[in-house]
C-alpha cells in the first residue's frame, strides 16, 4: 500500500507560546522519517495533533488526499494512525493478552489468533499470559507496537522509543521498523539520539521554536550538521579528560541489601562498591532492575543499615536526605516534576527546598526570602537557566531548563558527592551538552559523582569506572575505557562477558 500523509499550515498557540507556527510537511510510505528539535521546538505538539490528542488552531491534515478531522485519539485510530508513546500505557498486573484485548473490538479467539500471527511474522517472543510486570522494557514496547499493528496502521509514530532499551533491544527494534517500512507502513520517528537517526532514517525534518527549519535526506547530513540545525549554532564538543583519580575513598557501600514487600519494587542483593574523590562511577542497567531503589537508599529516602554506607569516614546508612546533605551530599532524582521540584511553586521557592545549613535560608524559625532570591539569581546566572524571572512558576520552564535549575540548586553549595539518576533523560542535545559539561567540571574540582543512567553513551562519555545492575545485583566494577556499549548491553540483558 502507498500512503501519503500531509500536514498543511498547522498552527497551535498557547498563552505566551506558539507551539506550531504554520508547519507544512509531507510524508510518503516506504521511508522512515526523523522528526528532530530541542525541547519546546514543537515536535511533540505536532505528533499529538497527528494522533488526535491535540486539536490545532488552524491548518489541515490529509491522509491519501482525504482531509482528516482528528478530534480524539480514537479518530486517529479509525484513520489508521498509530502511536507508541515514550511512557508505556500498560496495566502492569494484567496479562499481555488482557492489555491487548482492552483496546480491541474483536472476539477473544480471533484476536488471539491475529496477535500470534503478528508475533510469528515479526519474531516477537512474548508469552501472552504472563503479567506485564514480568516483561523487560523491550518486550513491553513490543506489546505497545502489537497494539498498533492489530489495527493494520498506515502510519506509525514512535516517540523516543529507545530511552529504556539495551543496545540489543534497540537493534531488534530497528530491524522491526525497517520491515514495517518495507511493507508500506509510514514511520515517523522522534528521538534526541542523533546517532540513531543516522542509522535508521531516510529523511529528517528539523523544528526550532515552533517552525519547520529544514527537511533533508539523511545521506546529506551528519550528526554535527543536524545538531547545528536543532540549536541554531555549532555545539561544543564535550569530552572528559582521562586523568589519574585520587586514591582517597569518599564513599563505600558494604553488603547493602534491600527486601521489599511491594511487587513493583526490585530487591537489592549484596551491593558493594566504593568511589574515590574526583571519580565518576557509572551504573548502567535497563529500567526496573533496581536503579530507583539504589538511588533512594543512597539518598536516604529509604533507610538502610547504618554501617552499609560510609561517607567521608562517617556511617550514614540510617540518616535521612536532609541529614546527608549536611555531610555535603547532593541528589538529582530521575523524575524532575515529581521528586525534584514542585511545578506549581516559583523558581526561588523551589531553590529553598534544598536547605543546607550554609545556605542561611532560615533563621530563628523565619524565612529569609531575600537570601533565597539571591541564591536563585546566582543559580540562574551560573547554570544558564533560560529566564531572568525568579518569580516564574517552575512548570513553565522547559525540561532542560528545569534540570539545569535542579542541578544548579544541588551544586551551588559545593557538595563533595553528587548522586544523579538519568540526569539528561528526555532532554534535547543542547541541554544534554550543558549537563555533561557541568558533570565533567565537578570531577575536575575533585568532587565525586555516582551516575545512574540507562543511556550507555552518556555513561561511557562521563564515567571513570562502570558497573551494571541487573535484577538487583551489581556486576564487577570495570574501567570505563575498557568497556564498549556492546559489552554493557550484554550485561544489562543478564549475560556475561569475558
Amino acid at each position: 500500500m502507498n500512503t501519503n500523509l500531509k500536514v498543511s499550515n498547522v498552527t497551535k498557540i498557547y498563552p505566551g507560546c506558539i507551539a506550531n507556527d504554520n508547519v507544512s510537511l509531507e510524508f510518503e510510505s516506504g521511508k522512515i522519517y526523523a522528526l528532530l528539535g530541542e525541547n519546546g521546538a514543537g515536535k511533540s505538539t505536532l505528533v499529538k495533533i497527528l494522533s488526535g490528542v491535540i486539536i490545532p488552531d488552524q491548518g489541515d491534515i490529509f491522509l491519501n488526499k482525504n482531509i482528516l478531522k482528528l478530534n480524539s485519539p480514537l479518530d486517529a485510530k479509525k484513520n489508521d494512525i498509530g502511536m507508541v508513546f515514550q511512557h508505556f500505557n500498560l496495566f502492569e498486573t494484567l496479562s499481555v493478552f488482557e492489555n491487548l484485548i482492552i483496546d480491541s473490538d474483536e472476539k477473544k479467539e480471533n484476536l488471539r489468533e491475529k496477535i500470534e500471527l503478528i508475533m510469528k511474522k515479526y519474531n516477537f517472543l512474548i508469552n501472552l499470559d504472563v503479567p506485564v510486570l514480568n516483561l523487560s522494557a523491550g518486550q513491553k514496547q513490543k506489546v505497545e507496537i502489537i497494539r498498533c499493528l492489530i489495527r493494520n496502521p498506515k502510519v506509525l509514530i514512535m516517540d523516543e522509543p529507545t530511552s529504556v532499551l539495551t543496545e540489543q533491544e534497540t537493534s531488534e527494534l530497528f530491524l522491526s521498523l525497517k520491515k514495517f517500512s518495507e511493507e508500506g507502513i509510514l514511520i515517523i520517528y522522534i528521538t534526541h539520539k542523533l546517532k540513531e537517526v543516522m542509522l535508521l532514517c531516510d529523511e529528517v525534518a528539523v523544528m526550532r521554536k515552533g517552525k519547520l527549519v529544514s527537511v533533508s535526506e539523511i545521506k546529506n547530513e551528519n550528526i554535527e550538521t543536524l545538531a547545528k540545525k536543532m540549536v541554531g549554532q555549532n555545539l561544543k564538543t564535550i569530552k572528559k579528560k582521562k586523568v589519574e583519580t585520587s586514591s582517597d575513598q569518599l564513599i563505600k557501600i558494604t553488603n547493602l541489601n534491600f527486601i521489599s514487600e511491594d511487587p513493583f519494587e526490585t530487591n537489592l542483593n549484596n551491593i558493594n562498591f566504593s568511589v574515590n574523590r574526583g571519580e565518576c562511577l557509572g551504573i548502567a542497567g535497563i529500567s526496573g532492575n533496581g536503579q530507583s531503589e539504589l538511588f533512594q537508599i543512597l539518598s536516604g529516602e529509604i533507610i538502610s543499615d547504618k554501617k552499609s554506607i560510609e561517607f567521608n569516614k562517617n556511617y550514614i546508612g540510617d540518616l535521612n536526605p536532609q541529614e546527608r546533605r549536611e555531610y555535603l551530599m547532593a541528589f538529582s532524582p530521575e523524575d524532575r516534576l515529581e521528586q525534584a521540584a514542585v511545578p506549581q511553586m516559583k523558581i526561588f521557592e523551589n531553590v529553598a527546598l534544598n536547605n543546607f545549613k550554609s545556605s542561611n535560608f532560615f533563621k530563628n524559625g523565619l524565612i529569609n526570602e531575600n537570601k533565597i532570591k539571591e541564591h536563585a539569581k546566582k543559580i540562574i546566572s551560573d547554570f544558564n537557566v533560560n529566564t531572568d524571572n525568579i518569580e516564574l512558576k517552575s512548570q513553565f520552564l522547559s525540561g532542560g531548563n528545569l534540570q539545569k535549575l535542579i542541578i544548579g540548586r544541588e551544586l551551588i553549595t559545593s557538595p563533595d558527592l553528587l548522586i544523579c539518576f538519568n540526569p539528561t533523560w528526555g532532554l534535547d542535545i543542547g541541554a544534554i551538552n550543558y549537563i555533561h559539561e557541568t558533570l565533567i567540571k565537578i570531577n575536575e574540582q575533585d568532587k565525586s559523582i555516582i551516575l545512574i543512567s540507562t543511556d550507555t553513551d552518556e555513561l561511557l562519555k562521563l564515567s571513570d569506572k562502570i558497573s551494571v545492575i541487573h535484577k538487583g545485583k551489581l556486576s564487577k566494577i570495570m574501567n570505563a575505557d575498557e568497556v564498549t556499549s556492546e559489552k554493557l548491553g550484554v550485561l544489562m540483558g543478564g549475560g556475561e562477558i569475558d
